[in-house]
């Protein structure tokens, strides 16, 4: 059917019975299945700006925990590291203890258990600076000063040792410029040597 004419009027009726025009037609809408009672629909959104906050937070969050942690297993291991030397130095001291006591009942010159007991005192103290120092005071003054001969005679075994390792570096070096370094070092320390022998004699 289309247009019926009545009167003075055309009346169309052709959208009841024909296809209506693609522009015209309301937009189809997706049908949803009916709730059962007891249901709710879920309802999905996107996330919100406040919710990504949170994430970066917490992120933050994590990571400052995992550097405390971290920060607190290095300071327990640097504190366990200073108690395993502090039980080592103890042990060395009390092996020099001993050995001070075996040397005032062998007669040992008073020098040589004066360094043992400052090389005890520098362990017990994690002090390895104040050994250094008393020995080096000990030989300066009392050795070459005061021409006391315990003194002497350490410094000249200390020198003995040192030309020792310069000569076994010597033989190991190929280098022409560390050889003649050495060749030097070798000759100034033969010259302390024979110093300290005369000085020795003539104590």
């Amino acid at each position: 059917m289309g247009e019926i004419i009545v009167g003075d009027l055309a009346l169309d009726f052709s959208g009841l019975f024909g296809e209506e025009p693609s522009e015209k037609r309301a937009a189809t809408m997706p049908q949803e299945r009916l709730l059962a009672p007891g249901e709710y629909k879920t309802i999905t959104e996107a996330q919100k700006p406040a919710e990504r906050n949170v994430e970066g937070e917490s992120g933050i969050q994590a990571l400052k925990l995992y550097r405390e942690a971290q920060k607190q297993r290095e300071d327990h291991q640097r504190s366990l590291e200073v108690f395993q030397r502090y039980q080592e130095n103890t042990k060395t001291s009390e092996q020099f203890q001993t050995a001070i006591l075996k040397g005032l009942r062998a007669g040992a010159d008073v020098y040589t258990l004066f360094l043992q007991a400052v090389q005890a005192i520098a362990l017990m103290t994690d002090n390895r600076a104040f050994y250094s120092q008393a020995e080096a005071d000990l030989t300066a003054i009392y050795g070459r000063g005061l021409q006391e001969k315990p003194p002497l005679q350490m410094e000249l075994q200390s020198a003995q040792g040192r030309l020792q390792r310069l000569l076994e570096a010597e033989e190991r070096e190929t280098e022409r410029d560390s050889r003649e370094r050495i060749a030097k070092a070798i000759a100034a320390h033969r010259g302390t040597i024979a110093e300290l022998e005369r000085m020795i004699a003539g104590a």
